[in-house]
C-alpha cells in the first residue's frame, strides 16, 4: 500500500547542513554504524542531499552552499551501549563535552560529545 512517506521512515528527520557533508556521512558510519538510503550530488561531487538511518531513525544531511549555510544543532540518540559509541565518537576526532555517567534519578546513562562541525550528540543507553 503506497503511504505518504518512503516505508521504515519515521515523520520527522534532523537535517543537517555542514561543511565536509561526507566527513560526517563517514563519522556517522563509523560511529553509529549508519546505512545510506538515498544520495544526491551536485554536478561538484558536494552531497546535495543524503539521508542515512540510525538505528530507527532516518537523518539528512547536506553540504553548505552560498544559499544554505551551515547549521550547529543538538541530537540525542539512544544505542545499545552508551560507552562502546562514545569511545568510537573521541576516537574518530569528536571533542568530549561529557564521559557517559548515570546521573541521580536519571534511568539512562549519558555521555555527550561535539563532531567536528560543532554539532552537539547526546549519546544514552537505558539502564534501568
Amino acid at each position: 500500500m503506497k503511504t505518504y512517506k518512503p516505508d521504515n521512515y519515521n515523520s520527522l528527520s534532523p537535517y543537517l547542513i555542514v561543511d565536509n557533508a561526507q566527513k560526517l556521512v563517514d563519522l556517522l558510519t563509523v560511529i553509529f554504524d549508519a546505512e545510506t538510503l538515498r544520495r544526491f550530488d551536485h554536478e561538484n561531487g558536494k552531497i546535495a542531499h543524503i539521508e542515512l538511518k540510525l538505528d530507527d531513525t532516518v537523518i539528512m544531511i547536506s553540504d553548505s552552499t552560498e544559499n544554505y549555510g551551515a547549521n550547529k544543532t543538538m541530537l540525542h540518540i539512544y544505542v545499545p551501549d552508551v560507552f562502546k559509541t562514545f569511545d568510537k565518537a573521541i576516537e574518530n576526532g569528536c571533542e568530549l563535552i561529557e564521559k557517559p555517567i548515570n546521573k541521580d534519578g536519571d534511568p539512562d546513562t549519558r555521555g555527550s560529545f561535539y563532531d567536528y562541525a560543532g554539532n552537539y550528540w547526546a549519546v544514552s543507553t537505558q539502564t534501568f
